[in-house]
């Protein structure tokens, strides 16, 4: 493994003025490195680009929508942590230099998360990492240890069953049920799919041992109706103060079911930030998270279904709505502090691509109002350009998030 040959102390940090993306500035403020840099990266860059933050987009492909942003400054393809980690660990560290002293770390999926938390000791020679340490992270990923601390929290969750007898689970459970894997992404990567829908004893026990070298839970699948889906969005502070909270509601997920997020509004719901903030309280969590919550009408509950560390798909609605969680976190790593303003709720978050597939199934909830949108602004162009690339001729690029 390579060793950094920087080594950055704590210095006071300097501010900058609020900027367009459109007119990028030479900042004496620490970088960012958003990686992978697509639908979430480009929230995340055009957030810390406007208060005038120079943004390295790091990934394997060239073929996500954040690298063709103005708010971006450099392209750089990197080591996949999937396939790499030691790689990925040692290209952060032979760069560092490059990328300047005290550069700020955007992980946007799971596995890069996890590829920075567990060489945390020796990238923070080099960089800023705004997250928990990894044992925290690897508690709030582990489906099974999350919904055991939760249900000591009093937080109710879907029906949930261990996977360690297969057998006895699939005799037990209510069908149709899903599996699902404490580390999403490379589940998602092998199979193509977030989880696993089983209708019946055979197919559970076939999904269990086909991922029985991930760590899976069997769960009873609750019928969520429409725009049952909740979130708690927020930055905590290393000291646990909350700067910044935001609920949103997802509306529509593309592809149906287990989809992601396509349309999603602002909905503050008191219960869910207080279920959300109580299990993050319990882990001693900070950084940037989403906690998902669904809707159970037969129980008439919001049910705990997953704590995502890191930024997520439809960021970019908290930010337009006053909540700009990535700025929150920047300004927290360089020494700032930052709390989130007014919010402004309501707004509604569109992802053109999956949101106009939806549509030409059957009705959906209007994306009317005060919209922002994943991709397209006037001002910067190149992402929805890359988009209508990516589903051309060449070859189509998907990535979830």
């Amino acid at each position: 493994m390579a060793s950094c040959a920087c080594q950055w102390a704590s210095k006071t940090p300097t501010t900058s003025s609020r900027t367009s993306i459109a007119r990028l500035i030479a900042s004496s403020t620490p970088r960012a490195l958003v990686f992978n840099c697509h639908i979430t990266g480009l929230a995340v860059a055009r957030s810390l680009a406007a208060h005038g933050v120079e943004v390295s987009a790091l990934d394997p492909d060239p073929r996500g929508l954040g690298q063709a942003s103005k708010a971006v400054i450099e392209r750089h393809r990197c080591p996949n942590p999937l396939e790499d980690e030691k790689g990925f660990v040692a290209y952060l560290l032979d760069n560092a230099r490059h990328f300047g002293e005290g550069a700020v770390l955007f992980p946007t999926n799971d596995e890069w998360v996890l590829a920075v938390a567990r060489y945390r000791s020796q990238l923070e020679t080099c960089y800023r990492v705004p997250f928990s340490e990894l044992s925290v992270i690897d508690a709030v990923l582990d489906k099974r240890r999350l919904y055991a601390d939760a249900h000591h929290l009093g937080i109710p969750i879907p029906r949930t069953y261990s996977l360690q007898d297969p057998r006895a689970t699939a005799k037990e459970i209510r069908y149709p049920a899903i599996v699902k894997p404490a580390e999403q992404r490379r589940f998602y990567d092998r199979f193509g799919v977030k989880v696993f829908r089983a209708e019946n004893a055979k197919e559970l026990m076939r999904f269990a041992g086909e991922a029985a070298d991930l760590a899976c839970v069997a769960q009873e699948i609750v019928d969520v109706p429409a725009g049952g889906f909740y979130s708690l969005c927020s930055y905590v502070a290393p000291d646990g103060e909350m700067r910044g909270a935001f609920v949103g509601r997802k509306l529509e997920q593309y592809p149906e079911g287990f989809g992601t997020g396509c349309l999603v509004i602002g909905e503050q719901v008191p219960e869910i930030l207080d279920r959300g903030t109580a299990i993050l309280r319990a882990y001693g969590y900070h950084g940037i998270s989403e906690v998902e919550f669904i809707w159970d009408p037969e129980r008439r509950e919001h049910l705990l279904l997953d704590v995502n560390p890191r930024v997520w798909k439809w960021i970019g609605l908290p930010i337009a709505s006053g909540v700009d969680l990535p700025w929150l976190a920047y300004s927290e790593a360089i020494g700032r502090g930052d709390r989130a303003g007014a919010l402004r709720d309501g707004m509604r978050w569109i992802y053109e691509r999956d949101y106009a597939l939806l549509a030409a199934s059957r009705p959906l909830f209007p994306a009317s109002g005060d919209v922002v949108n994943a991709v397209w602004d006037p001002d910067d162009p190149g992402p929805f350009a890359q988009l209508i690339k990516n589903e051309g001729p060449a070859g189509k690029y998907y990535c979830a998030c």
